[in-house]
């Protein structure tokens, strides 16, 4: 199970989780000594320069890049994951892309009907897979993370992940945005309520 914090205080709370930051806070972080994970938001218009905002992060310090795309396009995506191949061979980091092949998908879908990993969020409150999920929220990080998990309910996340596959899965791209599909199933059905 993993577990993704966006604040260092929150390391301590839930050992072994990875800290994850936006471009502009990687050299502060890192400068603490914390192995840190750049998120880079992907749209439309920063898609020419991925390459830069990744080779950024890196030289102040990110051990990771990790980029998760937001409305953008499928010749887009590809173009993206291509030059995400180039930065991590180039620059010898590690490199996630929060897509998924389109075959892999249609492959083993019940792969995606999971609720982890976990988002540890700033202020403490911890939601299932990713950030756009706050109302399938876990509650607030308080004494135990383990007994947050254990109190909660998965199923409503799975019943979201199931809905959000079918759609996914009448995606025709190479790529699917996966995390995308999710946040945009739980906005629609939040709406329609």
């Amino acid at each position: 199970m993993g577990v993704e914090v966006r604040d260092p205080r929150w390391l301590g709370a839930v050992p072994g989780a990875e800290l994850v930051v936006a471009l502009d806070e990687v050299g502060g972080h890192a400068a603490d000594g914390h192995r840190v994970t750049v998120l880079i938001d992907l749209v439309p218009g920063n898609v020419a320069m991925l390459r830069g905002l990744a080779a950024e992060a890196v030289g102040e310090g990110a051990r990771k890049v990790r980029v998760r795309p937001h409305g953008v396009g499928r010749v887009d995506l590809v173009h993206a994951a291509v030059e995400l191949g180039r930065v991590a061979e180039d620059d010898a980091v590690e490199v996630q892309f929060d897509v998924t092949s389109a075959a892999l998908l249609r492959a083993d879908p019940t792969a995606f009907v999971r609720v982890d990993p976990f988002v540890v969020q700033a202020d403490g409150t911890v939601v299932p897979i990713c950030a756009g999920l706050e109302d399938y929220a876990l509650g607030a990080l308080g004494s135990s993370f383990d007994a947050l998990v254990a109190a909660w309910d998965p199923e409503p996340v799975r019943d979201l992940c199931r809905v959000a596959l079918g759609r996914a899965l009448a995606d025709t791209g190479p790529l699917v945005s996966w995390y995308e599909h999710l946040t945009r199933t739980a906005a629609e059905l939040r709406s329609s309520c």
